[in-house]
């Protein structure tokens, strides 16, 4: 009996959870339900044929067989665009990579200024782990980083203020009043990966406390705390409006540094290089701006 082979449609399903790292993160993008693409990848699997790993934390990476089918997508993703390109003479979008922290954070509300302004489409894909996503994939990478990496180029962004937060059930259950000195005797949500170099959370390692989990992405470090699992780390501007938490009184945190990076060989190509100098313009006025209202 002839083993079903994927079509194009599977091979682009493929690719959208390899870029996401997760069934919830590609349903996201490809804006359909996560059930949907649960169902399409359970038919691509079929006839005890897998086409991704699942590590301890859930993230989903292709064995052997997809990666070669990951790499077959990309190049038939790349002559789309090129023939999408040329049939109607408009320019192919800017890719951006992005964390949900970030997009929601840098991106959301500024995009639709960047495309009116440059005639130039972008195209956002949300990542959960962002410091595993494939060069190839994007244009543009935005990200909470410590430097940029090696046969990269960037900017700074800006910087994001942090703080400690709780579950109003994880304060009540230890008893939390006023300031805490530091973390000793509390559960502690940390980073992993990358995300555990930037200063901010090395930081935290130093504060004491028992590692309660490890996760290299701020969401889901926000919704384990709600869930009352321990204190996180969280950017103030997102935490702040979660009604599910509270801020502790502590040690104060050093900022995180958001950085927005290309591959160095493209980092001189016009409509790169134009989006870099006025994403740093839009933010330099953003943050003059809280200034003024602070």
């Amino acid at each position: 009996m002839a083993i079903p082979f994927p079509d194009w449609n599977d091979l682009r399903d493929i690719l959208l959870i390899t870029d996401a790292g997760s069934l919830s993160g590609a349903a996201r993008i490809a804006g359909i339900s996560q059930s949907t693409m649960s169902r399409r990848l359970s038919a691509i699997e079929a006839a005890g044929q897998p086409v991704f790993l699942r590590d301890e934390t859930g993230r989903m990476s292709p064995n052997a067989r997809g990666v070669e089918m990951v790499a077959a997508a990309r190049e038939m993703a790349v002559v789309y665009e090129r023939l999408r390109a040329k049939m109607t003479n408009a320019p192919a979008p800017l890719r951006i990579a992005a964390c949900d922290v970030t997009s929601r954070l840098f991106l959301q509300g500024v995009l639709p200024l960047w495309s009116a302004q440059s005639g130039s489409a972008a195209e956002v894909t949300v990542h959960e782990d962002i410091y595993g996503v494939d060069p190839a994939s994007y244009d543009v990478l935005l990200a909470p980083m410590a430097a940029v990496p090696q046969r990269s180029a960037g900017q700074s962004l800006g910087l994001v203020e942090m703080g400690l937060f709780a579950s109003p059930g994880y304060v009540t259950a230890h008893r939390i009043r006023g300031r805490l000195p530091s973390l000793a005797g509390q559960g502690v949500i940390r980073a992993s990966k990358a995300l555990a170099d930037i200063d901010s959370y090395r930081w935290l390692t130093m504060q004491g406390g028992t590692v309660s989990m490890l996760s290299p992405n701020v969401t889901t470090m926000l919704q384990a705390c709600a869930a009352g699992l321990g204190i996180a780390l969280l950017p103030v501007r997102l935490a702040d409006s979660e009604a599910r938490l509270l801020r502790l009184d502590g040690p104060v945190c050093p900022p995180c540094e958001i950085w927005m990076i290309t591959e160095a060989a493209s980092a001189a190509e016009p409509r790169i290089a134009g989006f870099l100098k006025w994403a740093r313009g839009q933010y330099r006025s953003a943050q003059s701006r809280e200034k003024a209202a602070g």
